[in-house]
């Protein structure tokens, strides 16, 4: 899997983690696609950062965002995009603050999806 792949993969299973959500007013937000900006891939909290746009219906507006990755990485062709991809049947892995306009990825949290 490469990095391009990765991203378009995660928007749609982004979405798909949004519809599966308790609160029923957040299961119509989607999103329509990442731009990564800063690669911090060393240190003590590896990530990726930039900005995702997060559409509620109709409305749409850019949010930050931040992918943990599960460790450091020597440099940006040494991700192993394959290993941060989110099956379906897991859970957790996100979070938000729609007040800040803000979603954390965490693939290595991801949980098995019980229901």
């Amino acid at each position: 899997m490469d990095e391009a792949y990765f991203w378009g993969s995660l928007e749609f299973r982004l979405c798909r983690e949004f519809a599966g959500l308790p609160e029923r007013r957040y299961q119509y937000f989607w999103c329509d696609g990442f731009a990564p900006r800063d690669y911090i891939l060393d240190g003590p909290s590896p990530r990726i950062t930039g900005g995702c746009w997060i559409c509620n219906g109709p409305a749409q507006a850019e949010w930050d965002f931040a992918l943990l990755l599960p460790g450091p990485v020597g440099s940006r062709a040494e991700i192993d995009w394959a290993a941060l991809h989110l099956a379906e049947n897991v859970t957790r892995w996100m979070s938000f603050d729609e007040g800040r306009r803000y979603i954390e990825i965490e693939p290595a949290v991801a949980v098995p999806d019980l229901r």
